[in-house]
């Protein structure tokens, strides 16, 4: 069975894998694992920075 492909909303690939929340980056769609971890994470990392 193919999983099913998906578009990341930040980087436009197709990745298979489970997508991830994109926000703060998107407001809509799914991320692949490496947007998620290079842009996503980091920019929550720095917005969490921000309010303390």
């Amino acid at each position: 069975m193919e999983k099913d492909k998906k578009v990341c909303c930040i980087c436009g690939k197709e990745f298979t894998e489970w997508g991830n929340d994109p926000y703060p980056v998107k407001e809509d769609g799914e991320c692949c694992r490496s947007c998620n971890w290079g842009v996503v994470i980091p920019k929550r990392v720095e917005l969490s920075k921000r309010e303390h």
